[in-house]
């Protein structure tokens, strides 16, 4: 992993915990998730009028990537929005952190994408793991299993089933760009494809809306009252994902950035205990201690 993509990852973990923070102190909705979306579109439309790349004569294993990557994005979408009706930030984040890194090693390594994953780097990515469903926990002594297995756990596997789904083809996605378009920057071709993929995304979550039931009305109700902080998610959101997908461009195993985004686990943290006024306990102190060594161990040679 190059240090340009460990700044630009460490960058968007910074994001990415600031307008989770900012949706859980909002209710976070599908109306709200819609309205973030438009939001970021919105920023980044302008790329559409001035990029080199003439999106439509892609090859069609694009827009198949790019559908799979949106539905995985729906998914992850409402599984954050009952995740976070139900559970505390500093319960659910946690958790919905720490599942995709398996969970995209698995895939990556089971259908042969990116450079082999190192023996020390899969132990680093357990490390992780084991940090981050460690912070959940109140005290050391309440431990139990069936905590992590009823009903709300579903939605926390949506969410890590849409985070890893979309990582994925999104790389595939960037690497059709990449082999179309091979003289053009890294950043170019990154704008192109988050500015094309908020257009899809966006289109599809609008549809999802209006067929509903109650998220019309909901949506103009937060257009009413909380359009501030919508715009101020999409923003953070927006910047969040583009220096993802730019950080995907230098590294050999999209794992890499689906470990280091954990980052976000250690703001996410400070923000629920500083501004949500959530506790701070010995597990939590403990799982990012152990976050923080399983990243040293991927990088380690």
């Amino acid at each position: 992993m190059t240090f340009t993509a460990f700044f630009l990852i460490v960058f968007s973990a910074v994001l990415h915990a600031s307008w989770n923070l900012v949706a859980k102190r909002s209710s976070m909705s599908l109306s709200f998730y819609t309205l973030i979306g438009v939001a970021a579109c919105t920023i980044w439309l302008h790329v559409q009028f001035w990029t080199p790349v003439n999106v439509l004569a892609l090859p069609t294993m694009f827009y198949v990537f790019l559908f799979c990557s949106i539905c995985f994005d729906l998914c992850y979408c409402l599984g954050l929005v009952r995740a976070y009706r139900t559970m505390e930030m500093s319960t659910a984040y946690p958790m919905m952190r720490s599942l995709p890194i398996l969970l995209t090693a698995a895939v990556t390594s089971l259908s042969g994408w990116g450079e082999p994953l190192r023996p020390l780097a899969i132990c680093g990515m357990a490390v992780v793991f084991l940090g981050c469903m460690m912070m959940p926990l109140q005290d050391f002594s309440h431990f139990k299993l069936k905590d992590y297995f009823n009903s709300k756990l579903f939605f926390i596997f949506l969410v890590a089933c849409g985070t890893t789904g979309y990582t994925v083809f999104d790389k595939l996605a960037q690497d059709i760009f990449c082999s179309a378009y091979p003289e053009l920057s890294k950043p170019v071709l990154s704008l192109t494809f988050y500015s094309t993929r908020s257009i899809s995304l966006v289109t599809l979550l609008l549809i999802v809306v209006m067929i509903y039931p109650g998220e019309l009305k909901n949506m103009k109700n937060i257009l009413c009252r909380q359009k501030r902080m919508a715009l101020l998610a999409g923003l953070f959101a927006s910047f969040t994902y583009t220096t993802v997908l730019l950080a995907m461009n230098y590294v050999s195993n999209v794992s890499y950035v689906q470990v280091f985004r954990q980052l976000g686990l250690i703001f996410g943290m400070a923000g629920g205990i500083l501004i949500l006024k959530e506790r701070c306990s010995a597990p939590k102190l403990c799982g990012v201690s152990l976050i923080l060594s399983g990243l040293a161990m991927t990088v380690l040679k």
